[in-house]
């Protein structure tokens, strides 16, 4: 049990550390990025890079590619979302 609660924690500190990354490298994105777009691909790939982590901490390694690029794959939804919520 106490190893799945440790990975609970890393899991989403991992997760929020992004999220709060996200927040501070937002003005370094072009303006079209702005309005707290930065802080959901920070989460995105904090997420991302968290649960690659977890598949290759069980030395199962298309588990942990095929995870990254699962997750990768959806943030390309959020420029395309923010583009067609504005029309």
């Amino acid at each position: 049990m106490i190893d799945y609660i440790i990975f609970g924690i890393v899991d989403n500190g991992i997760m929020l550390l992004g999220a709060m990354t996200g927040l501070s490298i937002e003005k370094y994105l072009p303006k079209y990025f702005h309005n707290g777009i930065g802080t959901i691909l920070g989460a995105g790939l904090a997420n991302a890079v968290s649960d690659f982590t977890g598949g290759a901490v069980t030395a199962s390694w298309d588990l942990a590619f095929g995870t990254l690029l699962g997750c990768l794959m959806v943030l390309v939804i959020v420029p395309i979302y923010k583009k067609y919520r504005k029309n």
